[in-house]
């Protein structure tokens, strides 16, 4: 006796055999003949979810439940549903375990993300990749300069690095040795400023010289505002007596970046020695302020340079604060005189020393 089988019975024979092939020649013959039927759209998730479609495959069962009220089949789309989402979570981990694995993984590191393209799409990415809120996620996305998103094994950095930039996030990643590579000269003073700059310095080493270098060298310049604490004490309830930090101050630092000789140079107007400086404003006498010095020698090498200048240190700073404890210790080349070490310093460093990597070598 002959026995005919419904198109569905076919389709269902082909998938549960992984004959996925014939599952798909099939299903465009059925949508072609019964495009309104629902176990067409189950069939298709099915097909996905067998060929690890996984994104595709929850689409199509969530919108399978938007449209269909029969209990059994709603039955069956929600566990094809968590199926997927449970093999998409296992193959995460998987791949995850797997960059973890790699020798040297295990490093200290960092992720920073930058703006991307279209916000929008970034944001829902993003919550993707992080298992986060798309709320929370919107708010995460820089608009401007760099974001500190994740701290910990380079293996992990890497990990999440890569899968962002799938999803059209700008990221980058580095270990915290790799960046602590980068030789920071401390300027104490220049001996001159034109036509060749020659500025009195002190090595990371702590060895003093002077260096002759030209202003076209400078690739880029990065400038922030680090606060200055100071510790008040306010009457408290009861009046008792509370010690708090309040900002005091800022103090200006700006980091010429020069990948020619792989350093940067920076100085500060608070470490400047104005005293022992090439005189940098005209007539200039003992009364001239240093402020008026200072914002002559900004002047200066402004004229004198040709390259992008960042300023967007703060927002990255503020975010970065939570994170930075996390952190091994990264010297910061430049005594403030803070009366105990502030976490303003790593971020500043870790923000400088990123940005002269990613110039030097694009996409480390």
């Amino acid at each position: 006796m002959l026995v005919f089988l419904s198109m569905h019975q076919l389709v269902t024979a082909a998938l549960d055999a992984q004959d996925y092939r014939r599952a798909t020649q099939l299903i465009k013959q059925w949508r072609k003949t019964a495009p309104k039927d629902p176990l067409v759209l189950l069939s298709i998730g099915r097909l996905q979810e067998g060929t690890l479609q996984w994104d595709a495959a929850e689409k199509t069962y969530l919108t399978f439940l938007k449209r269909v009220n029969n209990p059994k089949l709603m039955g069956q789309a929600r566990a094809g549903l968590k199926r997927v989402q449970q093999a998409r979570e296992a193959s995460r981990q998987e791949a995850l375990d797997e960059a973890k694995a790699v020798l040297g993984s295990e490093e200290p590191g960092v992720l920073v993300i930058m703006p991307p393209e279209d916000a929008q799409q970034a944001a829902v990415g993003l919550a993707e990749v992080l298992r986060i809120d798309a709320y929370m996620a919107r708010l995460q996305l820089p608009k401007r300069g760099l974001r500190l998103q994740r701290t910990g094994s380079i293996g992990e950095m890497e990990y999440y690095g890569q899968a962002l930039q799938t999803v059209g996030i700008p990221a980058i990643w580095s270990t915290i040795d790799d960046l602590k590579t980068v030789q920071v000269f401390q300027g104490k003073h220049f001996r001159a400023v034109a036509p060749q700059p020659v500025v009195v310095c002190q090595s990371p080493t702590g060895q003093m010289g002077s260096i002759q270098f030209e202003w076209s060298e400078v690739s880029q310049i990065v400038r922030a505002q680090l606060p200055m604490f100071e510790q008040v004490s306010e009457q408290g309830p009861w009046g008792k007596t509370k010690r708090k930090e309040l900002v005091q101050d800022y103090v200006q630092v700006v980091d010429l970046h020069v990948h020619g000789r792989k350093m940067i140079l920076r100085i500060c107007d608070r470490t400047y020695e104005f005293r022992n400086s090439v005189p940098l404003v005209p007539d200039q006498t003992n009364l001239t302020s240093t402020r008026i010095r200072w914002n002559s020698l900004m002047q200066q090498i402004n004229r004198g340079t040709e390259c992008p200048v960042l300023e967007d240190f703060s927002s990255f700073g503020q975010g970065a604060l939570e994170m930075i404890p996390l952190l091994p210790y990264m010297p910061f080349y430049l005594d403030l005189n803070r009366r105990k070490p502030s976490d303003w310093d790593t971020a500043f460093q870790i923000y400088t020393t990123l940005l002269f990597r990613q110039a030097l070598k694009p996409g480390f």
